[in-house]
């Protein structure tokens, strides 16, 4: 795949998990994905960065400060933006709030973190000048990303209003998703939580590519991560929803 070098806009850039328990969780996407990776020491947090068999960034992994015991813990999904403080003010405007208002980290760009009307957690990312995920759709890299929202339709007109989206219904015979576009292909997307879904709070689900989907199942169990549904078939591979030992959320799907 080419790698990125520019920060995308107005679509997800990257993903990061915030975790209990740092080495677990090291030791579970290292081996899952291939990744290597660089702690950013005491002064950024230890905020990790990993990287792709191929030398790209992929996605960081980061403990939970010891304020941030109650936090559950979860992948978050950042979209890319130009302008920040323009980002900000059209979240709030259009029905959303800004949990983490924007900060810089130095040498590498701005970051805030943001709530939908719905409820769910996703991220800002500004690049001055790191671009975020650098390859994407390759083994260890992210590669789809949707929003699970009680009310779907409005949810997608947030998004769609606020990073200057598109928004298309798809026709599914037993649910209601909506993909948002810049153009072709689609960037990501918005699922209505069913019935099935109670208790399960609106929430962004980031997606990585596996390059085998039973090795990766067979992976993600030896570490004792939970399977939640799958292999799901879709036209674009087969998915599978998984939890880690630490209770975080995501999705990683192939071809095959």
């Amino acid at each position: 795949m080419p790698t990125i070098d520019t920060t995308h806009i107005n679509r997800p850039v990257w993903f990061d998990l915030s975790t209990s328990d740092l080495e677990a969780a090291k030791r579970l996407y290292g081996e899952l994905f291939g990744w290597s990776f660089m702690d950013g020491g005491p002064a950024m947090g230890h905020y990790t960065m990993a990287f792709t068999p191929g030398g790209h960034a992929a996605a960081a992994i980061a403990p939970k400060m010891p304020d941030q015991g109650e936090m559950p813990t979860v992948w978050t999904v950042y979209f890319g933006t130009a302008d920040m403080q323009e980002s900000v003010r059209r979240i709030t405007t259009q029905g959303g709030s800004i949990m983490v208002p924007p900060m810089h980290i130095p040498e590498n760009g701005h970051m805030a973190i943001a709530v939908d009307p719905d409820g769910a957690v996703f991220g800002l990312w500004q690049a001055e000048p790191f671009p975020g995920a650098g390859v994407e759709s390759e083994h260890g890299a992210m590669c789809w990303s949707e929003v699970n929202s009680r009310h779907a339709e409005a949810n997608a007109k947030f998004y769609a209003g606020v990073f200057n989206l598109v928004a298309h219904a798809l026709e599914m015979p037993d649910g209601e998703y909506y993909t948002l576009h810049d153009g072709n292909p689609a960037v990501c997307g918005v699922m209505q939580l069913d019935t099935k879904s109670e208790g399960i709070p609106p929430n962004w689900m980031p997606y990585f590519y596996v390059n085998n989907l039973d090795q990766a199942n067979a992976i993600w169990e030896k570490h004792g991560g939970k399977i939640m549904a799958g292999p799901i078939a879709s036209p674009y591979g087969n998915i599978m929803a998984v939890q880690d030992p630490q209770g975080a959320y995501l999705c990683y799907m192939s071809e095959g």
